[in-house]
């Protein structure tokens, strides 16, 4: 009969939708553990693979409460209305992951240009000193630097104007870092933008799907849940 087998199938579904959420919980305890509040990196990639796995509980989900209170067991009876909640649970939780995500976002911005800023500084610390020290050496240093440096011999020696070819060559290798680093920076600061952008969405439509899902299972939240059979389809 059609009516065997469309509920041996929605069975078979339900039963999916269970051992999808047992995976998820498995997953969720992966990713949360080991805890660390207030760490930036963490949250923010916490956030990020919540977000993208979010389709595997809303399919389990789904699945569980496909058929409404057609053929349920006992057992499966009693677990409806508390994981109609679970929805309600999951709902809030993806939107108070927009908060964090955002915040632990800017954290990390931040974090990043002050980072910038330290390593510059650094630098520039170091090519003050370069050039320092190439400016105080006198010419019969420089000669005999030059001298240990190379093999063959040296002719027409200018000290002057290898100072100066020196501290160019210092000042330029220089801002060429700097340009890079900031360069790295701006890129870092894109894709940092673009995975908050992303992960804020997908908590806000998460979240209301899950809430809509909470509404539309509110027949298991009812005082009793009725196990009817499908109707025979002629």
């Amino acid at each position: 009969m059609q009516f065997d087998s469309a509920g041996k199938a929605i069975s078979g579904l339900r039963v999916i939708g269970y051992g999808i959420l047992v995976l998820c919980l498995i997953d969720l305890v992966d990713i949360l553990y080991p805890f660390q509040a207030f760490n930036s990196d963490w949250e923010f990639n916490t956030v990020g693979n919540l977000v993208e796995r979010v389709g595997f509980p809303l399919v389990g989900f789904g699945l569980i409460f496909l058929g409404e209170e057609s053929n349920r067991s006992k057992i499966e009876r009693f677990l409806l209305k508390p994981l109609s909640w679970v929805l309600m649970v999951y709902a809030i939780a993806y939107w108070v992951l927009v908060p964090i995500g955002v915040s632990s976002a800017w954290r990390i911005h931040n974090q990043n240009n002050a980072q910038l800023v330290s390593q510059l500084s650094q630098q520039r610390e170091q090519v003050k000193a370069a050039q320092t020290q190439i400016q105080k050496l006198s010419d019969e240093q420089l000669k005999a630097l030059v001298q240990r440096s190379t093999v063959s011999g040296l002719q027409n020696f200018n000290a002057d104007e290898f100072r100066k070819r020196q501290l160019e060559n210092i000042q330029t290798t220089a801002q060429q870092t700097e340009t890079q680093a900031k360069v790295a920076l701006e890129q870092r600061s894109k894709n940092l933008l673009k995975k908050a952008i992303k992960w804020t969405l997908g908590g806000v439509i998460a979240g209301a799907v899950f809430l809509y899902l909470w509404y539309l299972s509110g027949w298991a939240r009812m005082k009793k849940v009725r196990s009817r059979p499908l109707a025979m389809t002629r």
